[in-house]
């Protein structure tokens, strides 16, 4: 069994409560410009017996937020009723087993516990030892939060723990990178009150349209990894070690999944090529050495579950379903992670000024711009492989809707980006075929509202998107 001067180490607020500041993840939180504090921590409901999945790529913050989640409680809860458990260095649900035994031994009076294992998913057969704990009745009157970094194992191992997780609408969550408003609410905070609907949008934007087109510019570059965005924020730049720390992590988890790393290096190059590109698998396949399709797919379902890149699925507009025997569409799901495997596939040296020069290139700026707004959309997906919601819109004669969300009332609404110089009318005669009634023009500095036909800037929609009730 696991010694408590062990478990100590991981728990310093376990000597005194002051000692949370010196956590490593918040003292880094300490010394940047902008320090993002996830919204998503407010929704984590502390006082049920409840156990919470956090999902989310790898960097993008999950164990800073579980360290301000405890922060916050520190100072009404018994420090000692608060355990966190990093897995990164145990590979079984044996070990798992023994160490929450041993916490939940040390640590056995009536007031409420808060349980936190991050990275959960580094452990085969993980729910083993949760159930362990629920059947022993350890998890009464306890708050639990497991995180992970692969989509699919913690959605396929919390489905074997029925009954088990406590009641709340949403007890999985995921964590997303910054998006484009919470870039801006840190740059210009006052700019960003200024656009908080359609009607104050369309009054501000004339003024603050070269300031909000510099800002889209940066955030093309950095993503919403807050690493790179303060790392930018301090230089000038992404620094190389980011981009190399991004990628070092990627292939590592790939390799630890039996992935071939000259496989992925091939996929990473066609998805590069193709980005926004109506395609195939099999297509993919002929380009690349590898011998199947299937293949091809099963190393993009690995990458979609570690939250590197997006499938996009057509839809059967009278079924209003995913054709998922089509072809689809592949994003990345976060723009800096574009750059990062950019960088890989092309060797190069300097990843950032190849980025700032191929921004300077407008057919690739507009494919940037249609990723950008692909992440932004994916926020709207409550499924594990975030094909019920957002999808794409393709005709036998190829006449193609970039996106297609469907509202929770059943209707479909097709959003078009058009990041070119003009745009206009004429330009919803696609979106028709989809929803006669209704659309969303994405443009480059357009700006027309005429009934439940909107042509907005790129920039606009990433602001308001909240606003705009896409899915309702």
């Amino acid at each position: 069994m696991p010694s408590l001067e062990l478990l100590k180490e991981q728990n310093p607020w376990w000597i005194a409560k002051e000692k949370i500041e010196e956590d490593v993840n918040l003292e880094k939180l300490s010394h940047v410009k902008y320090q993002w504090h996830p919204p998503i921590l407010d929704l984590f409901k502390t006082d049920k017996d409840v156990i919470y999945t956090l999902r989310g790529s790898r960097q993008v913050g999950k164990t800073t937020a579980l360290k301000l989640l405890i922060k916050r409680l520190l100072p009404t809860v018994n420090k000692e009723n608060i355990f966190y458990f990093t897995c990164n260095n145990i590979d079984n649900y044996q070990d798992l087993i023994e160490i929450l035994r041993a916490y939940f031994d040390w640590q056995d009076n009536n007031q409420r516990k808060f349980v936190f294992v991050d990275e959960i998913t580094f452990v085969k057969n993980w729910t083993r030892a949760i159930k362990h704990s629920a059947d022993l009745g350890s998890l009464r009157n306890c708050t639990m939060i497991l995180t992970g970094s692969n989509a699919c194992d913690l959605k396929y191992e919390v489905e074997r723990m029925p009954g088990r997780r406590g009641e709340d609408t949403e007890l999985d969550k995921i964590l997303f990178p910054v998006s484009f408003k919470a870039y801006v609410e840190f740059v210009n905070p006052e700019i960003a009150q200024k656009f908080s609907d359609i009607r104050s949008a369309k009054k501000h934007y004339p003024f603050y349209q070269k300031q909000l087109q510099g800002y889209l510019d940066v955030f093309l570059l950095t993503g919403g990894f807050i690493q790179a965005i303060n790392s930018f924020a301090a230089n000038k730049k992404v620094e190389i070690d980011i981009y190399q720390q991004y990628l070092s992590w990627a292939l590592g988890d790939l390799a630890k999944l039996g992935k071939k790393e000259t496989y992925s290096r091939q996929i990473f190059d066609q998805l590069i090529r193709t980005i926004t590109t109506n395609i195939g698998f099999d297509t993919i396949a002929k380009k690349t050495s590898i011998d199947s399709h299937r293949t091809v797919e099963d190393y993009l379902d690995v990458l979609e579950s570690n939250f590197i890149v997006k499938i996009l699925y057509q839809i059967d507009v009278n079924k209003k379903l995913s054709a998922t025997r089509k072809t689809k569409k592949m994003y990345f799901q976060d723009l800096f992670l574009l750059w990062v495997f950019l960088g890989y596939v092309f060797g190069l040296s300097d990843y950032f000024s190849a980025s700032k020069k191929r921004l300077n290139d407008e057919l690739f700026k507009s494919k940037l711009i249609e990723n950008l707004i692909m992440t932004s959309l994916m926020r709207l997906e409550n499924s594990i492989n975030w094909s019920n919601i957002v999808f794409f819109f393709r005709t036998t004669n190829q006449v193609e809707v970039d996106f297609v969300v469907k509202r929770q009332n059943g209707e479909l609404l097709p959003i078009e980006v058009k990041y070119q110089d003009k745009v206009g009318c004429r330009d919803f005669l696609n979106l028709n075929k989809v929803n006669g009634q209704k659309g969303i023009i994405i443009s480059k500095k357009d700006f027309s509202i005429d009934k439940d036909k909107w042509i907005v800037p790129a920039e606009i929609f990433l602001l308001l998107q909240d606003g705009l009730n896409l899915n309702q």
